[in-house]
């Protein structure tokens, strides 16, 4: 009995092997897609772009590091997570 993918590839006209590398391919950059969509959003609120430019607010004392501490945590998780997920698309 045929599996879904082996259908799936069948109808695509590629290889299981082909549509398992495209479809892991699909899934991470979606999910870095979605990263970056948080992460920028997380950062306009504060008018910076990146984690290294929220560290710069707190260490210049123009925002308080307690208003900011879980924002900036969650952008440091987030970029963090979106490095590994870029790293294994250049292995895909």
């Amino acid at each position: 009995m045929p599996t879904v993918l082996g259908e799936a590839a069948e109808v695509l006209g590629v290889s299981v092997k082909e549509l398992k590398k495209r479809g892991l391919e699909a899934l991470l950059e979606k999910e870095l897609r979605s990263l970056r969509v948080e992460l920028l959003s997380i950062c306009q609120k504060y008018g910076v772009h990146s984690w290294e430019e929220m560290n710069t607010l707190i260490v210049e004392d123009e925002v308080e590091e307690g208003k900011i501490l879980d924002d900036f945590q969650r952008v440091d998780h987030l970029t963090a997570k979106a490095r590994r997920i870029e790293a294994l698309l250049e292995h895909v």
